[in-house]
């Protein structure tokens, strides 16, 4: 029976995505296509954005066990509401600093609010709990996009289009603030306690998969410029949290091994949609729009498993850090992706896909390494 604290903590996922989620997928449109930045600073900002955001992931969660989950995260989700007023940027830096600071402590407060599921349920309820964090997050943001796209379709003011998402914000922040979980603090140090050789291996092939794991706003370039419409952009991206939201639901409720389900409906799939956008994005919709989806579903898995095993091979003193290291590897992986790919962008769009493609099959051989090694020590 999942506890009604895992309803509280997904929900108050559920609203700041129905919130922040417009500022994500109007960065990219607002820095590049309003803004005429180019595409490599681009890459250079949402490198800032995700590798700095890196290390606030790992202090998050070390913070949050030193001194007490539910403070921390309270703390870093109540920054994110000044994403809002991205709409007011006047140029490039205007832009980066609004969205950067408050995408930090996004941040800061995701591995938190996972180890607070964890303290809420048993070992066995973890892939389904984080499955319905995974997929309410997800159904916020998807809703967000639905409002989004309508509004700029309606040529809606985009600074009062991003000055609403306050109000979900902060209906977030009040959730986390009621919720029961998150009061337990451990003082001893304890990074990586736990089985030291899955953590690592994991913590280094999801910083591979944050290779490819680029911002979402390369997708919502390539479809603005194939298809010279920002409204068609940005359902590119509701698309891809439609199928993120949809196969975390389903992956929550399967009882797949949770390696396997990583590496070959995570990983591999990722690597087979980057290069569907290399191959398939002169097509427009009908070639970008299926890729969105495949991606969609390959970071359920990502965003499904890999905190479940996490917790399952952490001592439970240690899972916020582990956590943290987890946000920490992907970030770092996400924070190179970007720098890179901005620049392959800009020589040739599909280079930046290729590149993605090959990191993503490296981690998926990580993983395959993992379950042989797994299946020999149970021999």
């Amino acid at each position: 029976m999942i506890s009604k604290e895992v309803y509280k903590l997904a929900f108050s996922a559920f609203f700041a995505d129905l919130g922040y989620q417009t500022a994500v997928v109007m960065f990219p449109l607002i820095f590049v296509i309003i803004l005429k930045t180019p595409i490599w600073l681009y890459g250079v900002a949402e490198a800032l954005n995700y590798g700095l955001g890196s290390f606030m992931g790992l202090i998050g969660g070390i913070m949050g066990d030193r001194f007490g989950r539910k403070k921390m995260a309270v703390l870093g989700n109540s920054i994110i509401v000044f994403i809002s007023l991205l709409g007011f940027s006047k140029n490039w830096w205007e832009a980066l600093l609004i969205f950067m600071i408050p995408w930090w402590f996004r941040n800061f407060r995701s591995p938190i609010r996972r180890s607070m599921i964890t303290e809420v349920t048993s070992e066995k309820e973890r892939v389904k709990a984080f499955g319905i964090l995974h997929s309410l997050d997800i159904g916020g943001a998807i809703l967000a996009i639905t409002y989004t796209s309508i509004l700029l379709y309606f040529k809606f003011p985009i600074e009062y289009l991003l000055l609403i998402t306050s109000i979900p914000i902060i209906i977030s922040t009040a959730l986390l603030s009621v919720s029961n979980a998150g009061k337990i603090t451990y003082k001893r140090k304890t990074i990586f306690k736990g089985n030291d050789k899955i953590i690592i291996l994991l913590i280094i092939s999801t910083t591979l998969f944050g290779l490819s794991q680029y911002s979402f706003g390369f997708p919502i370039i390539t479809t603005a410029l194939f298809t010279h419409e920002n409204y068609l952009a940005v359902i590119s991206y509701g698309i891809f949290l439609t199928a993120s939201s949809f196969f975390g639901l389903i992956y929550s409720r399967t009882r797949i091994n949770e390696f396997m389900g990583l590496g070959f409906l995570g990983y591999l799939i990722a690597s087979i949609s980057s290069l569907g956008f290399a191959f398939l994005s002169p097509l427009g919709i009908k070639g970008i729009y299926p890729m969105a989806f495949l991606l969609g579903a390959s970071v359920a898995s990502a965003e499904t498993f890999e905190p479940s095993i996490i917790s399952i091979f952490s001592k439970k003193e240690s899972i916020g850090e582990n956590m943290g290291l987890l946000t920490f590897g992907r970030s770092i992986g996400i924070f190179t992706s970007n720098f890179i790919m901005g620049f392959l962008y800009q020589i040739k769009y599909y280079y930046a896909y290729y590149f993605s493609s090959i990191a993503s099959i490296v981690a998926f051989f990580i993983v395959v390494y993992i379950i042989i090694s797994q299946g020999r020590n149970n021999d």
